[in-house]
């Protein structure tokens, strides 16, 4: 059960960052351009890079070595 509120909260918390991160940088090319479209585009962007990125950490993180350790060396 923890388990299951921890695996949400953890997502949550990863969405709660992209957004952000994304509305930052739409905002900065909001203010730099002055174009509305060009910021939502940028907002976007940065919010599914961020997304891709952390999901490439994730599947780092979790990947189990190839062949065991020998405990003997």
């Amino acid at each position: 059960m923890l388990d299951t509120v921890r695996l949400y909260l953890d997502a949550t918390l990863a969405v709660a960052f992209m957004a952000v991160l994304g509305i930052i940088s739409g905002l900065i090319a909001d203010g730099v351009t002055g174009d509305r479209v060009l910021a939502l585009i940028v907002a976007g962007a940065v919010f599914l890079l961020t997304g891709a990125i952390l999901i490439v950490r994730l599947w780092r993180i979790t990947q189990r070595p190839a062949l065991p350790l020998d405990p003997g060396i």
